[in-house]
């Protein structure tokens, strides 16, 4: 059974604050006992059943009042909470057009207008209506009436707040909400969890939550699918026109797909019907480029491409042929391509089909400065302004996180809610944040999620509010120096003109003392040497103090205790690799300072069951990187 971190709260909880809810509030339960009853569609979704257990079983940890489920065919009286769609909302003014999969309703008593019952319902007495679309709305819309109204927060999988009270009471509720994101993923490896997933509102393709949970967006194969579509082992040696002509020459490894080739298109066909009769749970199968360059250098790919004056429009075409293919059989399935390194730029003519979506990719831009506003990323706005101008279904495949040092520190939380922002605004349908999918343990994993999930589901939520009930709840009494130090690492890059990567290295240029020394003595820095300032031994000599006291703090709860130490472990990543790399001199550490480092990070990232310290690559997993850095430091004097 998994822990769960309560916070306590006395006395009468009271919902939707408004200055006349204390005059005439409904109370939904008083000293523990409750006379309402969960109401529910006979007929309802598996999504909504589940939501009324939710509502009952939350209600329950809150107060300590339980509250019975029954049918809308059953004799009905009293008064009632009505989750989802149902008979007893016959004549109920709710105007519910328009919420589609997710969106919903929520009102209290005195916002029901007309509150005529139908005739099933006997004496009943509506207090409550949540209800949306038959998908997630309803549940959605449950967990909001839980956050909004009531306090409760899922921060991670053994961390949640569920506030206390023996007594609840409704205000006036009349809220209405559709997300403007119909896709909203990311892939650590905790946000897999179906509760996690379905509390934060995530419904991605990495987010499997099951029916009752309300089902999430599933792709087929999900992404760089041209060898899974036209394989180079099955189909190359007889027909190596099938694939790319680079230089010359058809590349069998690290190929992409001639795709003016007729028979490519052909086979693509046949075997994306296979696909989607493999996949009936699928509603969006990606025909991607490979994750390389090479595209196809032959002469009516060239000629298309110049055409278009983009590596997309060949793409697109290829796209919008498999598309109309299956449009009519299949009028549910969307497939889906990538605008990705050598194909992100729009093409001049050619226009997505109504069931194609785009994702467009943002893996060359800086991730410290918000895409709008930053001239590094000037390009990447022209490339999205111009897909959402021919774009029926936009999507964007954004980056959070360095995918060649993933425990080292990353600065883009105040970067997230902007970027988002600005996705939105240019029609974007869905976002996909990819993160560190590889390993847990991964710097600030936990907050990030926490993050990305609010301000995907409401793109104006406020990070400083997500940061302080994230760090309040998750921990405890370390919270504000926490804080403390996420403000130190973001303000060292917020105004600087230093651009970050995801494959940014941990590395510093030769700084004189007297710099390092000024610099500590400042809130903020402009530039520093042409150094992003949390890579110099400055940055670090400030951030350990940090995160002494915030040990401390927290020394006799060992559960807080080492969720401070996994967040103090970029710290420790980054003076190991400062301390090793040949080229940093400033800041070096004996021999034996290096490995007692060495050995607190190895100790606390086992704890935190960290696997991989990078993406790929011959010191990816933990094992090689630990013994690469143990001989590295046995050569220091």
């Amino acid at each position: 059974m998994r822990r769960k971190t309560w916070v306590v709260m006395g006395g009468i909880l009271a919902l939707a604050l408004l200055p006349d809810c204390n005059v005439a509030a409904q109370s939904l339960v008083v000293r523990g006992k409750s006379e309402y009853r969960i109401v529910i569609g006979e007929s309802c979704s598996p999504s909504e059943r589940h939501a009324a257990k939710e509502f009952q079983y939350f209600i329950n940890e809150i107060s300590g009042a339980s509250i019975p489920i029954q049918n809308d065919n059953e004799p009905i009286s009293g008064p009632v909470i009505c989750i989802g769609q149902s008979n007893l909302l016959a004549d109920v003014d709710l105007k519910i057009g328009g919420l589609g999969a997710e969106g919903f309703v929520i009102k209290s008593k005195r916002a029901i207008r007309p509150a005529r019952l139908h005739r099933r319902a006997g004496q009943a007495d509506i207090g409550l209506i949540i209800v949306g679309g038959r998908e997630r709305g309803a549940l959605y819309g449950v967990y909001t009436f839980l956050e909004d109204y009531l306090g409760c927060r899922w921060f991670t999988l053994d961390c949640s707040r569920i506030p206390q009270s023996e007594t609840i009471r409704l205000g006036k509720i009349d809220r209405r909400y559709v997300p403007p994101l119909e896709y909203r993923g990311t892939d650590y490896p905790l946000t897999r969890d179906p509760d996690w997933a379905a509390r934060n509102k995530m419904n991605g393709n990495h987010h499997v939550t099951g029916p009752e949970r309300g089902g999430n967006i599933r792709y087929g194969p999900f992404v760089h699918t041209f060898n899974s579509l036209i394989p180079p082992e099955q189909y190359f040696d007889k027909h190596p026109e099938y694939f790319s002509l680079v230089k010359g020459k058809r590349l069998k490894e690290r190929s992409q797909l001639c795709l003016t080739n007729p028979d490519v298109l052909r086979l693509a066909k046949q075997r994306l019907r296979e696909w989607i009769k493999q996949r009936p749970d699928a509603t969006i199968f990606s025909v991607s480029q490979n994750d390389w360059h090479n595209y196809c250098e032959c002469p009516n790919c060239t000629a298309l491409a110049e055409r278009e004056g983009s590596q997309s429009g060949p793409l697109l075409a290829f796209v919008n042929a498999l598309a109309e293919d299956i449009e009519n059989d299949y009028p549910h399935i969307i497939i889906d391509t990538l605008a990705y390194q050598y194909t992100r730029k729009p093409p001049n003519t050619i226009r997505p089909r109504p069931n194609v979506c785009v994702r467009l990719c943002s893996i060359e831009c800086c991730f410290v400065h918000p895409l709008a506003s930053d001239d590094y990323n000037a390009t990447f706005r022209d490339d999205i302004v111009g897909w959402s101008k021919i774009c029926n279904r936009l999507y964007i495949w954004d980056y959070v996180i360095n995918y060649a040092h993933s425990i080292m520190p990353f600065p883009n939380l105040y970067v997230l809610k902007p970027n988002i922002n600005f996705f939105v605004r240019n029609g974007a349908k869905g976002i996909y944040e990819e993160a560190c999918y590889f390993t847990r343990g991964s710097e600030l994993a936990e907050l990030r999620s926490y993050i990305i999930a609010k301000t995907l589901w409401d793109p104006r939520y406020d990070t400083d509010r997500a940061i302080r009930e994230f760090t309040d709840g998750y921990y405890e009494d370390a919270a504000p120096y926490i804080r403390r130090y996420l403000r130190l690492v973001h303000d060292s890059v917020e105004a600087t003109t230093e651009h970050i990567h995801i494959y940014s290295p941990p590395k510093s240029k030769c700084l004189s003392p007297d710099v390092l020394e000024a610099r500590a003595r400042m809130p903020r820095v402009v530039r520093f040497a042409g150094v992003p300032v949390f890579y110099v031994p400055a940055f670090l000599r400030r951030a350990e103090p940090i995160f002494d006291v915030a040990e401390k703090a927290v020394a006799d709860k060992q559960e807080v205790l080492d969720r401070v130490q996994v967040a103090r472990l970029p710290i420790v990543y980054a003076r190991i690799a400062l301390a090793l790399s040949p080229r940093d001199k400033a800041d070096k550490l004996e021999r034996e300072k290096v490995q007692a480092l060495i050995d607190q990070f190895e100790t606390i990232a086992r704890r935190a069951k960290v696997t991989r310290v990078r993406e790929g690559g011959p010191l990816a997993s933990l094992d090689a990187w630990l013994k690469h850095a143990r001989d590295a430091a046995a050569k220091l004097p």
